[in-house]
């Protein structure tokens, strides 16, 4: 991306207020917040693009000493601002009419492949502005292209409530923080795309086993539906919350290694044929602990059958020895169970398979989790997760 920076139009009006610090000087004022947004952009695998826009852009206004700053991305449609006042900054989303729209500074940014900068937005003949940039009353501005990997994403936009002016030092600073962004933005962008590739991945296991185990269609969706809000109560990082949905999602996986003839028996399995059934949570872990993305989850898929008092299988591990993420498994898991219909006997009414998860808290299942599970229930079941949570 080239770092020339051109002033479109000269100052006409008059200056308002109190001209702002030199770029330079503010951001060596501030660089510590810039290096901890790079370090928590290349590290944090939990961040969505959005978040991290935002967070970007907050860091920016107080970095370059700005009025606002703005990021659009082409393929989003979609202008993300932050304006600075007084009692702190201020988010705002647009849509259609944004700085990357036909005729506007950012277009033409992002077609020459340059910064492109004008001292007065008010008396600028050549390019129009969104309503959104009028109504905050800026008066300069700077668009700089945002590009990885050869292709423009969108346009970085620094705002000025007041003349502004650059330095050819000044423009190698705006230029390298839109550079930086950019590829943050991207690396952000092929994450996403990774997670959407594990997430079908998963999909497609739980279709297979859904394939071979027509009984228990949509349990492992409810379970993690119900793990999902136990997850949120208990307050899991997003990273330990994706891990329990994948898990949730293919604790059974490991039935794919079961013969249909047993999976679907019309009737109450034999001492050797439930010995076979309770081989799953080993097959299942094996299945999945080959995929890097399911690492994590490797351990909710062999201990979701554990009991707190040690009777659990397959190895019998019992209290904390069992791994929280399992231990929040294992009580949705039970309880769906019994309240769904298995060939070999009808559902069980919901307030008794409440009662059996109640006696089992402290042998069966981890006693807190327990009490939270009969809680959520009894304040109106699962509810669907906060838009905080990602969802599997």
């Amino acid at each position: 991306m080239a770092d020339t920076l051109k002033t479109r139009v000269p100052v006409v009006a008059a200056d308002r207020g109190t001209p702002p610090k030199g770029l330079l000087e503010t951001f060596e004022e501030n660089v510590g917040l810039w290096v901890d947004l790079l370090h928590e952009g290349r590290y944090d695998e939990e961040s969505d693009t959005e978040r991290l826009i935002w967070k970007s852009l907050e860091t920016l206004v107080r970095v370059a000493g700005v009025a606002g700053c703005s990021i659009t991305l082409t393929d989003w449609n979609q202008e993300l601002l932050v304006h600075s006042n007084g009692a702190g900054p201020e988010r705002h989303t647009y849509n259609r009419d944004t700085m990357a729209a036909s005729g506007t500074l950012g277009m033409a940014a992002m077609r020459s492949g340059k910064a492109e900068h004008v001292l007065s937005i008010a008396h600028d003949p050549m390019h129009r502005y969104p309503e959104a940039v009028r109504k905050n009353g800026y008066q300069s501005v700077a668009c700089i292209p945002l590009g990885a990997r050869g292709r423009v994403l969108g346009v970085l936009s620094f705002y000025q409530d007041s003349t502004w002016h650059l330095s050819p030092s000044e423009t190698d600073l705006v230029c390298a923080l839109a550079q930086s962004t950019g590829l943050s933005i991207d690396n952000s962008l092929l994450l996403s795309e990774s997670r959407r590739n594990c997430l079908s991945t998963v999909q497609a296991l739980v279709r297979s086993l859904e394939a071979r185990d027509s009984v228990t269609s949509y349990h492992s969706l409810r379970v993690t539906q119900y793990a999902t809000v136990l997850g949120e109560q208990i307050g899991l990082s997003r990273r330990d919350m994706r891990t329990l949905q994948f898990g949730a999602m293919l604790h059974d996986i490991g039935k794919i290694g079961i013969v249909s003839e047993i999976l679907n028996k019309n009737g109450k399995l034999t001492p050797d044929e439930y010995d076979t059934v309770r081989e799953h949570p080993v097959i299942g872990a094996r299945i999945v602990e080959t995929v890097d993305f399911l690492q994590d989850s490797v351990p909710i898929i062999r201990h979701h059958h554990e009991c707190i008092d040690g009777t659990g299988y397959p190895d019998h591990l019992k209290g904390n020895e069992i791994p929280l993420l399992a231990r929040i498994v294992t009580v949705p898991d039970v309880y769906d169970a019994l309240c769904s219909e298995r060939p070999y006997r009808g559902p069980i009414d919901p307030k008794v398979a409440i009662r059996m998860i109640r006696e089992g808290a402290g042998t069966q299942f981890d006693p807190e989790i327990a009490r939270l599970f009969i809680s959520i229930h009894e304040a109106g079941g699962v509810k669907a997760p906060t838009s905080n949570s990602p969802i599997v």
